[in-house]
């Protein structure tokens, strides 16, 4: 125990900045699971009192959904708690680059397979974001209501070019890994 904790302070004196972002990470990953989780359990509960559909999470009414059809209802929910679901997966990566990197040696292995993993899951939220407002929109031209369900997603082309900048970065990293093992073995 007293290791850990020397390690923790070890990593706040010689990289504040870096640990001051990883909480901001942390509450952004905490904010995006309790949303989650609260629009799973109204959903999940409005299958069975109708009524909750009405205010399933922040206002968002899909009632009118409900009623109309129930599968795609469910479909619609289902596509937001996926992308809900990846954002928080990209975040949980993020932490654990944040609280596995160290400024003295910043490259390796296992920080390159994570900065990779980072940009495919961004890719994945992009295109489902983007694959489920496509299908809101066709949705809502046969006269379906969706409310604001869009509110709860973002927009795709932002994921899309995080994914494009992390793989740039990944590369960087992976030569990076490459140069200090090399340097290492000169050494």
């Amino acid at each position: 125990m007293n290791i850990l904790k020397s390690h923790w302070k070890e990593k706040w004196v010689n990289q504040p900045a870096l640990m001051l972002i990883t909480i901001v990470i942390w509450a952004i990953f905490i904010g995006l699971c309790i949303q989650a989780g609260a629009l799973l359990f109204t959903f999940i509960y409005s299958l069975f009192n109708p009524i909750v559909s009405q205010d399933l999470f922040e206002g968002l009414n899909l009632s009118a959904l409900r009623e109309q059809n129930t599968w795609y209802y469910c479909g619609v929910i289902s596509a937001v708690l996926y992308i809900l679901g990846m954002e928080i997966y990209l975040f949980y990566l993020m932490i654990r680059i944040f609280l596995k990197i160290n400024l003295v040696h910043p490259f390796s292995q296992e920080i390159s397979k994570l900065i990779s993993a980072i940009s495919f899951t961004a890719f994945q939220v992009g295109v489902g974001i983007i694959f489920a407002t496509a299908w809101f929109r066709w949705m809502e031209k046969r006269e379906y209501d969706l409310d604001q369900i869009y509110s709860l997603m973002g927009g795709g082309s932002e994921y899309l070019l995080m994914a494009a900048i992390l793989v740039a970065i990944s590369q960087v990293f992976k030569r990076g890994v490459e140069l200090q093992a090399e340097s290492e073995l000169t050494v």
